[in-house]
């Protein structure tokens, strides 16, 4: 009998313990309660569970109030951001109000039932049930709370919040893969966000958001935020890049890994996976879903170190021809069209110089006057240009008459036969061969890399469109002695 009431004092000791850290600890609390969400699968820890439990235990605490995840796939985020996480946070502050969401509402109400179950638990409710117990006159689906005035909504993207707010917001997965290649549906989701989601904060100044996803493309949710700037960025990919590792100095973090392709949880997805899901998925697939880099580090279709870098153009007896290319837009505005780009290149034996670009949202007037402004600079800075090419569409077509028509610029109209990806991969070998010249500076130099680097995913492809336009031309023989208007 003694022996008896000893083991029980001894097991009520040990299960105070055990409450006792799991309300500390975030990742102590997911390895306790992980039987019960994922029953008959073990728990297989990894660093990187760790980091993402410091990183929201930090949004918990107020030292975090931005945060996203960007990780793989099967990595358990979900289950801890959505699941995990809100009930965690009950433990400590039951009081707190949740706003959690996905693209579709039927997600976000999945992980809030499995929510809901983990909280009616006999796991969770004998230690902790003053704090946990649930309301029973709001106890739907979409929404549930406390008996301490806690609650949690789901919602979804496309069906949008409630007049309430929340104390910390939760967005799983805002971009659908099959809409990510989708413009207008990148900009519903990024609107969405900055038009409704962020206003419904309870505290401006101490309110939370938290959003994870695995990258689709460079204008998602996290890169339309994270070009904003003000959030912490946890980026884990599955292989390691000692040039950009994950530093996060709000929770003492550094990627762990030292060596180039070192696998973020081997004991789960061993290298013979990883190569499979390379084969599966592609250079696109495997830089934004496993990488976390919509695209691929140096380039996707184009790498930024085959580019050759000058500080000066060659002697002028080396040049063999001056070529200015313009794809055109129909309209000024930004939301709806692209940009006029404009490039003036130098070509000589011993490759293709870029010299400058002049890209901007303008009127027909205000191209048209660029078009001539530009010509005029080359003509004045390096020679008369040799052939100004010009898309031969919609305002590129009117463009070509009225010059030809009232001045002596020598065009050329440029006729497409092929999509914009297909273009630039057949000139570029030219680059990838080194032929092509960047300069080491320029003002416009930035904003070009960083749209040809990510080509085709970017937001606008019109600099590549003036590129594969450019290198076309010189790969058929450049500027000849024929007519002052003819098409290519």
């Amino acid at each position: 009998m003694i022996f008896r009431k000893s083991l029980s004092k001894s097991g009520m000791a040990a299960g105070t313990l055990l409450q006792k850290r799991s309300e500390r600890s975030l990742h102590a609390f997911l390895k306790m309660v992980w039987p019960m969400l994922e029953p008959g699968r073990r728990f297989t820890d990894n660093w990187h569970i760790h980091a993402m439990c410091s990183a929201l235990e930090a949004v918990a605490e107020g030292r975090i109030r931005r945060l996203i995840l960007s990780v793989p796939y099967r990595t358990s985020k979900s289950t801890l951001v959505g699941v995990v996480f809100p009930v965690w946070c009950w433990l400590r502050h039951p009081a707190t109000r949740f706003l959690t969401g996905s693209h579709s509402q039927t997600l976000a109400v999945r992980d809030a039932l499995r929510a809901r179950r983990l909280l009616e638990s006999p796991l969770l409710t004998t230690p902790w049930g003053d704090r946990l117990a649930l309301a029973p006159d709001q106890y739907a689906k979409g929404r549930f709370e406390n008996a301490n005035t806690g609650y949690r909504i789901a919602f979804g993207v496309n069906s949008g919040v409630t007049g309430e707010g929340g104390d910390i917001i939760i967005l799983d997965d805002p971009n659908t893969a099959e809409a990510m290649f989708s413009e207008a549906a990148r900009a519903h989701t990024n609107e969405f966000y900055d038009q409704q989601l962020s206003t419904r904060l309870n505290d401006p100044e101490k309110s939370a958001v938290v959003i994870v996803q695995q990258r689709f493309h460079p204008e998602d949710l996290s890169g339309h935020l994270l070009e904003k700037g003000g959030w912490v960025n946890m980026r884990l990919p599955m292989m390691f890049e000692p040039s950009d590792p994950c530093v996060i100095p709000e929770i003492g973090f550094r990627d762990p890994r030292t060596q180039e392709g070192e696998l973020m949880w081997p004991a789960r997805f061993p290298q013979a996976w990883v190569e499979e899901q390379k084969r599966t998925l592609g250079t696109y697939g495997v830089a934004a879903q496993l990488q976390q880099r919509p695209a691929p580090a140096g380039g996707c279709l184009i790498r930024l170190d085959w580019f050759r870098r000058y500080k000066a153009l060659p002697s002028r007896d080396q040049w063999l021809e001056v070529v200015q290319a313009w794809d055109t837009a129909s309209k000024a505005s930004e939301l709806t069209n692209a940009p006029w780009v404009g490039g003036t290149w130098v070509r000589t034996e011993t490759g293709y110089y870029l010299v400058r670009i002049t890209r901007r949202w303008m009127t027909y007037p205000e191209g048209r006057r660029a078009v001539v402004s530009d010509y005029e600079w080359a003509s004045a800075h390096l020679t008369p240009p040799h052939a100004v090419l010009i898309e031969d569409k919609s305002t590129g077509a009117s463009l070509l008459q009225e010059l030809g028509d009232q001045t002596a610029m020598p065009l050329l109209a440029f006729e497409p036969t092929q999509d914009k990806v297909t273009r630039l991969g057949v000139e570029s070998p030219a680059i990838e061969a080194g032929n092509v010249w960047l300069p080491e500076s320029a003002e416009w130099l930035s904003d070009f890399e960083r749209e040809i680097a990510n080509f085709p995913n970017a937001s606008t492809a019109d600099q590549g469109d003036m590129v594969s336009m450019t290198l076309k031309h010189f790969r058929e023989g450049g500027a000849s002695a024929g007519p002052r208007l003819r098409s290519l």
